[in-house]
Parts: structure tokens; sequence; C-alpha cells
């Protein structure tokens, strides 16, 4: 089975890729959050693996929350867990994150795979240009053949891109990103260019948003994804005033 989590579109794109070629189940954690599910019993030999996009050099919070809240049920060492990351650059100390919220579950392998950047809330964050988008998108469909080659093989391995400064990045960025970063108070919508189409809503991973008198309303338990603001087709999305002149990114 595989657990994935994606706003723009990159994780899932990943995760459905290495379920296709390692024919594996794939089980959306946002949807298991909504609807409070967290027991899974493994089939015999069945690989767990984890797809999860990193935000701030660390794993996407509701990923760490998920696996706290999981039971697997028949879970043995017989069974090889993996996670798969994706990033713009680097991401890290994510992977001693993610083994230390997996407690007594074994954490065998990593990888890291660069997709297109997403993270526009910051000054001098931005979406990538064009060339560097379709560089990124060309070179991991080759990286996603090598990480599943190296599943379906069951290799313990570790092939990440962690950084400099990774200490610094997850051990103190990181946190405060958490505590202080993940607020949807600052998203805003243009009624003068929204459609009331619905698509925020309907593509939130975690169903934070919904419509009301025609335009989307935050209900405060946001992941900050960004799905919301890079989906929308006319940009009457937007967070403050910092994302008025920056591009917009999902995986087609």
């Amino acid at each position: 089975m595989i657990f994935y989590f994606s706003g723009t579109g990159n994780s899932k794109w990943v995760a459905n890729q290495l379920a296709s070629t390692l024919n594996d189940r794939l089980i959306s954690i946002g949807e298991c959050m909504k609807n409070c599910e967290f027991k899974f019993t493994l089939a015999p030999g069945e690989r767990i693996g984890w797809v999860f996009p990193i935000h701030s050099w660390g794993p996407a919070p509701i990923v760490l929350e998920f696996i706290s809240k999981m039971h697997l049920y028949e879970y043995s060492t017989q069974h090889y867990c993996y996670m798969v990351c994706s990033c713009g650059d680097d991401i890290g100390l994510s992977v001693e994150m993610w083994r230390k919220a997996l407690g007594g579950i074994r954490g065998d392998a990593a990888f890291s795979i660069q997709m297109p950047n997403n993270y526009i809330l910051l000054p001098g964050f931005d979406v990538d240009d064009g060339d560097s988008e379709r560089a990124k998108l060309n070179s991991a469909n080759k990286r996603i053949e090598d990480i599943a080659l190296s599943v379906a093989k069951c290799r313990c391995c570790e092939e990440v891109v962690t950084g400099k400064y990774k200490w610094l990045k997850s051990k103190l960025v990181y946190p405060i990103y958490k505590k202080m970063a993940m607020s949807d108070k600052s998203f805003s919508c243009d009624t003068t260019k929204c459609t009331a189409c619905g698509l925020c809503e309907r593509e939130c991973p975690v169903g934070n948003i919904k419509m009301q008198e025609n335009r989307p309303v935050w209900s405060e338990k946001c992941e900050m994804c960004l799905s919301c603001i890079h989906r929308c087709p006319v940009r009457a999305i937007e967070y403050g005033n910092i994302t008025r002149k920056k591009g917009r990114y999902h995986h087609k």
C-alpha cells in the first residue's frame, strides 16, 4: 500500500506512477483524516510506501499526525517500508523525522525527488521558470523508474538530497513554520474575479474550504498545501499581498 498526501499534485503524480508500476494500492492521507480512518491490515509481504511533499524542510505536518494516529495490523519486519518525498531542492532532516514518527515500524529506505517549486508565501520564494519546471519534470520520470526498481527489490538505502545547513533548517525553521506559518487567515478571494466554480473546495485535500455565498471560506484547519491558490483558474485567490505578482503551478 502507498499512503500519500498532495496539494498541487506533485506527490499525487509520484504516488500514482509508483502504484501503477508496482501494482500497489493507493490510500489518500487527506481522505483518511477527513473520515477518521486509521486502521489498516497488511497482507503478507505487502510493501508500505509513504509519498509526501516537503514543507519548510520537514514532512508535511499532516503526514506526521496521520502516522501518530494510524495502526497497521499484521505488521512485521518482513514488511518493507519506504518513503518518497517531493521537494523543490532539498529535504533537510526529513528522513530522521519520518523514522522517528514511525515508532515501532522500521523505515527501510528513503528517496527524494525534485519537482517544480510551488511555495510562494515568503519573500524570495516563487515558482520555477518554464525551463526549470520542464527540466525537473523530465528528470522526474527517470527518477521514478529508478525508485520503483529499488522498491521492487526491497533495497535498504537512503537516496536523498539533505542540502546545506540541514540541522538549522529542520530543527529551527521547520518548528517555526509549524507554529507560526500554518494559518489560512491571510487567504482572500477577489469576488470580482471569482466565478464560484467551487474548484478550490473540491480540490482541498483536507476539506478546509466551503463555498458560502458563491465565494470560498477557509475553516482554520489549513495544511498550507497551496492547492487552492495554485489551482484557481482565474487567479482569484491571494495570500495577503505577497502572492499578487508571483506565479502559479500545479501538476497537470
